[in-house]
């Protein structure tokens, strides 16, 4: 009997939930000396934003033999220091901790243990790996960060069993001058099933009040 499709696909998309906390990266001078400062210079933009929360519409392809296509709705929520949850009905509540491993480039100094593994001062380029600080279902961040404000950033995740997410996010100054998330691209593999997502997003919220209870699931 063929496994259902239901948990890997689930599972996928609790590891992609990330899109709405990341962004490209804006110019960034002369080459910072720790990875900290790259993701510190990245996210200045964001010094404003203590809170945001977005409606997101994901277009999906999942294959394994055959190839099924279908969309989701749901919204993301943000809210300082670290605190990223996603409002996804397809998305159970089981998974919402391998979602937090993920983290955002603001939470990523507290997960991970940073390295700067290369970099170049003309263009402006950076490769940063993570390390998970607790153990869980990541292994392995690699994030490539480009000088160019109009490069996506590009983030993947390696994770125990053989999962990978490879992601591409693209950012877009709003009405308030933030430059944040509006379409991302993602390819996953998990289970041998292979799942391409298309993450649209709507007119942010922010710094509007936020109650805890969004991100603990009471």
């Amino acid at each position: 009997m063929q496994a259902s499709p239901a948990r890997p696909v689930t599972r996928a998309f609790a590891t992609i939930a990330l899109a709405a906390s990341l962004g490209a990266a804006p110019t960034i001078p002369a080459p910072p000396v720790t990875p900290t400062e790259v993701l510190a210079r990245m996210t200045r933009g964001d010094a404003g934003i203590e809170s945001y929360s977005v409606p997101v519409r994901i277009n999906v392809r999942l294959h394994k033999l055959i190839s099924v296509r279908f969309h989701l709705s749901g919204t993301q929520y943000f809210k300082r220091p670290d605190h990223l949850a996603l409002d996804l009905h397809a998305v159970p509540a089981e998974y919402r901790q391998l979602f937090a491993e993920l983290g955002t480039p603001l939470t990523w100094p507290s997960l991970y243990d940073l390295r700067l593994v290369a970099s170049t001062a003309q263009p402006a380029t950076y490769q940063i790996e993570g390390i998970p600080k607790h153990r869980g279902d990541v292994e392995r961040l690699v994030v490539d960060i480009d000088g160019d404000a109009s490069a996506p950033l590009h983030a993947q995740w390696f994770c125990r069993g053989g999962g990978t997410i490879d992601m591409r996010i693209t950012e877009q100054e709003d009405a308030g001058g933030y430059d944040l998330p509006q379409r991302a691209e993602a390819d996953m593999n998990f289970g041998g099933y292979s799942v391409h997502a298309t993450f649209q997003y709507g007119t942010y919220a922010v710094n509007e009040a936020m109650a805890d209870a969004v991100f603990t699931g009471r």
